[in-house]
């Protein structure tokens, strides 16, 4: 008899791991809260990891697809433009066989939608995900619904983990504004990051005519939490010609405000024929643009788990026991970069540059190996 799984969010971790048991030919159902699950957001960076993450889930076109707006120049550079570090992108290239690529989240959902199938995604608020005798109950808006695993997918915020893992999320000290610019305002295939005094603002080239960019400020330069994008946007006066053109290119309406924040790390993966993937499981903070690349590898890596084992709470522990140290360093290296790049005091300021300056050329490839994991071409 196919198993049936019960997945809980239909982002892009709840997607992948529904392409994880469409490979698997398993049985999945998809809930969600939101009546347009598929709606939302602005964009997302995929890494040479991701893009290889998703061909192994069956998405091997979306890598080429992607190709003709591959991001092949950039890096970071003060907030008067002096270049500290430029990414080696051409390497990433050699070594795990893509450029990294920026697309719209709602693009990137839909294209893994239609690689679903587009499946029924039942709207419901799921409360609880236990345990039974060689299965699991789902309990929400629509009752009880017995099944025989799920993966718990839905975000940060997850009220499904709570009883596996009931961890609240951590706050940061700075804030996060986002948005899309519209029109040819930067250099295409270019992704660059401005480092200020508490302040930071980076974009990456989604097209010709679409920019995606983020501003982080610390809060103690906003006079409060509550403050508005119009007070936050006078901290970037004064930086380089595509930070103005990317903030002036974006309608004050279409930007969206976040507070960042994590999950501490050390949160279970699994628990019996319960999985967890990604910000449900190991929210990390978006300095270095990996969290979703680190949903997509959990589904790759419970594929093939399950691949070997079958649905079951054995291969549920070697999946686990794969990713545990692997979204451990990521937690701790994406809020300790967070802090560095969000530093205010001007002396720490001179030597985190002078610094950077120096070692990154030599230490950067060892760094981007670390993060972007195995070099294996897909």
């Amino acid at each position: 008899m196919t198993a049936r799984v019960a997945i809980i969010g239909a982002g892009i971790a709840g997607f992948a791991a529904g392409l994880a048991c469409r490979q698997l030919d398993v049985e999945f159902q998809l809930f969600d809260a939101a009546a347009d699950p598929l709606a939302g957001g602005a964009a997302i960076t995929l890494w040479p990891n991701a893009l290889r993450a998703l061909s192994e889930l069956g998405m091997r076109d979306l890598g080429s697809g992607l190709a003709a707006n591959a991001i092949t120049h950039g890096g970071i550079a003060t907030e008067r433009g002096a270049v500290l570090y430029e990414l080696p992108l051409v390497w990433m290239r050699k070594q795990h066989g893509y450029f990294p690529v920026c697309v719209r989240r709602d693009v990137l959902l839909f294209a893994m939608y239609k690689a679903l199938l587009r499946p029924t995604i039942a709207r419901a608020r799921v409360q609880r995900v236990f345990a039974q005798t060689d299965g699991v109950m789902v309990e929400g808006s629509r009752g009880r619904l017995a099944y025989d695993a799920a993966v718990i997918a839905d975000g940060i915020h997850s009220q499904a983990r709570h009883d596996i893992c009931p961890v609240q999320p951590r706050p940061t000290r700075y804030m996060a504004w986002r948005g899309i610019a519209q029109g040819p305002v930067v250099d295409p295939a270019t992704m660059w990051e401005y480092w200020g005094e508490g302040v930071r603002f980076g974009y990456a080239s989604i097209s010709p005519h679409a920019t995606y960019w983020f501003a982080t400020v610390n809060d103690r330069l906003l006079g409060g939490q509550d403050a508005g994008w119009d007070v936050a946007r006078r901290l970037f006066a004064g930086f380089p010609p595509p930070v103005r053109a990317c903030i002036a290119a974006t309608p004050d309406a279409d930007v969206l405000r976040h507070r960042v924040q994590d999950l501490p790390p050390g949160c279970p993966l699994a628990q019996g024929r319960i999985v967890l993937m990604g910000d449900a499981a190991h929210a990390i903070t978006p300095n270095l643009g990996f969290g979703g690349a680190l949903a997509v590898e959990d589904a790759a890596t419970w594929l093939r788990a399950v691949r070997n084992v079958g649905v079951s709470p054995a291969a549920f522990r070697i999946y686990a026991a794969q990713r545990r140290r692997r979204v451990r360093e990521m937690a701790y290296v994406t809020r300790q970069f967070g802090d560095v790049m969000q530093w205010q005091n001007q002396g720490m300021i001179h030597m985190r540059n002078a610094l950077f300056r120096i070692a990154a050329p030599m230490a950067g490839r060892l760094l981007w190996r670390r993060l972007l994991g195995s070099t294996g071409r897909p």
